[in-house]
């Protein structure tokens, strides 16, 4: 069963992860994998390989993390739905990891939730990034 992927996205209209690769100037090797990570994600969903997707993280239960090692050390928050639950996973903030700490709380992902269940009009279809 293919799992759907969303983007979680700002007042704007746009994406909060593909914004985030270009603030931290993420590399396109990262960038790649970043989209090779989510394509297992989209065809294998919680199955994925251990150690890829962690969580629930921090005191959250409905927040994960895909880890990928690159350059930097990736971790896109996510959450499972929030609205199909077995069927599609929502990239809701991008993070990244030094020295064994996320530079953002995973408090900050589960808000963004929150303000798309609030209002679902906030997310839109993924995209391969760039």
């Amino acid at each position: 069963m293919a799992w759907n992927l969303y983007d979680f996205i700002d007042p704007r209209g746009q994406s909060v992860i593909a914004d985030w690769l270009v603030t931290e100037r993420i590399t396109k090797r990262d960038i790649g994998q970043l989209n090779q990570k989510l394509d297992m994600l989209a065809i294998n969903g919680p199955s994925l390989p251990p150690k890829l997707l962690a969580g629930p993280i921090g005191k959250t239960k409905h927040i994960y993390k895909l880890v990928i090692h690159g350059d930097l050390m990736l971790r896109p928050m996510l959450c499972k739905g929030p609205f199909e639950m077995e069927e599609e996973y929502t990239l809701l903030l991008g993070a990244i990891e030094r020295n064994w700490k996320l530079d953002h709380e995973a408090s900050e992902a589960l808000t963004n939730r929150e303000t798309l269940l609030a209002s679902p009009n906030r997310r839109r279809n993924h995209v391969r990034y760039r």
